[in-house]
């Protein structure tokens, strides 16, 4: 590999696993480019509080060899144009408009340095794969498998923790059933007769193209028969958590939330089986803080990632088909097809999360479309 061809992979949003599966599409890029990956987390990041220090690498073991600092030269070309030696620790305000980031002017540039900001999902590069690479002829989940499993080390402490709680809490009470509940979505209400005025802004793109591949299951609600009745966020779960304590006997259930409402739900119908990690959980109607000093970001990052890993080292999982931490779960290790569900409701092939409120119309029967239409004939008459 040459030592002066470089794919530098800027953070591409505020979400620490969001920002993971993007590395990993960069990391693909840069095999099939035949570049050196370096990754660069900024300060602006939601999990990096330390001035001039690489957010990756307060969790995450390098990449490479080389730091963002080996690649700053005066001597280098770099592409998209807009960058340069001299600006390439900056965010670049204008990244959202995508001009000189598509995937061809990516892959095709002969300058030293290419910078990529801006997330491709890994089956867009499907076409570029020759037969000659490693992940020929798999499929998108088994291509983000090879390159988590490849690339992404957690840092020697964080497993040291995860290793700890797993031994004392989870090991000798399996079977293990994890499953992930995002706080609920109040700002979300979606009227399903008026579907295509919905105008979601949640992190529907990183997964709706991969719903051909999906190992989750989905819950079709255009059957129900309930009249303008809101369905309650998150309530499908019990009933898939009851068809796992039933089938296979589950002894534990290693809970992931950020919501304190949530777990107290949980320990409350479930008793002694919830097991958690003690981390920052908020109210169902608080809000996330931002403003929070250096050491105390680290550990909120270590808190998601412990959970995660945890989740991983269960035995059946159950999580939200929209959310990116569920996603790492199942590319963190091989699932088999039955043990894992990623839920999200499905009405006219469009898909919503199960953390919001969706408003549901009782389908109409022929007897009723029939009456209906004797009805407006007399009006007319």
């Amino acid at each position: 590999m040459p030592n002066d061809r470089f794919l530098l992979i800027k953070a591409w949003s505020y979400i620490l696993w969001e920002d993971v599966k993007h590395v990993l599409g960069q990391l693909l890029i840069a095999e099939l480019t035949d570049r050196i990956p370096v990754v660069y987390w900024p300060t602006h990041c939601l999990h990096n509080g330390f001035v001039y220090t690489n957010g990756f690498e307060l969790y995450f073991e390098p990449i490479s060899n080389y730091t963002i600092f080996d690649i700053v030269k005066p001597e280098y070309t770099y592409y998209p144009p807009v960058w340069d030696h001299d600006n390439l620790l900056v965010e670049d305000q204008s990244k959202e408009t995508w001009i000189y980031r598509n995937i061809g002017e990516i892959m095709s540039s002969n300058a030293n340095v290419v910078v990529s900001d801006v997330y491709f999902d890994v089956y867009k590069l499907i076409p570029f794969i020759k037969k000659s690479h490693s992940a020929y002829g798999m499929t998108v989940q088994q291509i983000y498998r090879y390159l988590f499993n490849k690339y992404i080390k957690i840092k020697q402490d964080i497993n040291i923790e995860i290793e700890g709680f797993y031994n004392s809490w989870l090991k000798d009470d399996r079977p293990v059933l994890a499953v992930h509940v995002r706080r609920v979505d109040k700002d979300q209400v979606f009227d399903l007769d008026n579907y295509k005025k919905n105008n979601f802004k949640g992190s529907t793109q990183s997964y709706s193209e991969n719903q051909k591949n999906s190992m989750g299951k989905h819950v079709k609600i255009y059957k129900l028969r309930k009249k303008r009745k809101a369905l309650e966020p998150n309530k499908i779960y019990h009933e898939e958590i009851s068809k796992y304590i039933e089938k296979y006997n589950v002894k534990k259930i290693f809970l992931l939330t950020d919501c304190e409402e949530t777990l107290k739900e949980y320990q409350q119908k479930y008793g002694s089986m919830v097991v958690s990690t003690e981390c920052k959980r908020i109210p169902i109607d608080g809000e996330a803080s931002y403003m929070e000093n250096p050491m105390v970001k680290r550990r909120r990052g270590i808190e998601i990632i412990k959970d995660t890993y945890l989740a991983a080292k269960c035995d059946f999982f159950i999580g939200n088909d929209f959310s990116s931490l569920s996603h790492a779960v199942t590319n963190i290790q091989e699932w088999p097809n039955n043990n894992i569900r990623l839920l999200y409701y499905l009405f006219k092939k469009r898909k919503y999360p199960v953390n919001v409120e969706l408003l549901a119309c009782r389908k109409k029967s022929i007897f009723r479309v029939i009456t209906e239409w004797i009805k407006k004939l007399f009006k007319k008459d």
